[in-house]
């Protein structure tokens, strides 16, 4: 059995993640399904706490903005600010990644699986359908800050939410279980304050 912490959506408040990371119960792989960081600020506090975890981590829309030149005035400063190999944690990270656990295939992207860095998959969405074709038992999404579990065909839709800004009712810090041996998703909330 392997059961892994899911978050997403950090946006550089190491504060937010402490506080999810020290509530998660014990996990066996931790995965960040991008925007660690915010496309105005990298922290280096975040990039450690991910490392800490061992977290395997893709890039969000705010990883694309910052490592892909579009702002290259803040790209020179951190590159001035903070060293390659601390930097290179998320500019090498994959806009997604494939993963399997004892034949439990799993799926994460930050977006959609059709557009990595855009689109927003919520509940209810028209585009929830198209998730039934994909080969994959588990897909795991961010981007909206909101915690989302579809069962679409055989595919469970999973957004864990946001660790530091929810976009929802609940202004919790949010994150999500899965456990492998189950297929079981639990949805999880952390006071921030």
């Amino acid at each position: 059995m392997v059961k892994i912490g899911i978050l997403a959506d950090i946006h550089a408040e190491p504060k937010a993640l402490q506080r999810v990371l020290t509530d998660m119960p014990s996990v066996d792989q931790v995965l960040c399904a991008g925007d660690a960081i915010s496309e105005y600020q990298f922290c280096p506090e975040t990039v450690h706490l991910l490392q800490q975890a061992q977290a395997r981590c893709i890039q969000g829309n705010h990883e694309l903005v910052l490592f892909s030149g579009h702002n290259a005035a803040y790209l020179k400063q951190c590159q001035a600010e903070f060293s390659a190999e601390l930097l290179d944690v998320l500019a090498t990270a994959p806009a997604s990644l494939s993963l399997d656990y004892a034949g439990t295939r799993l799926f994460m992207v930050h977006a959609s699986p059709w557009k990595p860095f855009e689109g927003y998959i919520m509940p209810r969405s028209p585009q929830l359908p198209r998730f039934a074709q994909l080969p994959y038992d588990v897909v795991i999404l961010g981007h909206t800050h909101v915690q989302m579990v579809e069962q679409v065909g055989g595919v469970t839709v999973l957004n864990p939410g946001s660790c530091s800004q929810p976009r929802d009712q609940d202004r919790r810090g949010a994150y999500a279980i899965f456990d492998t041996e189950q297929r079981a998703v639990s949805l999880h909330r952390v006071r921030l304050d």
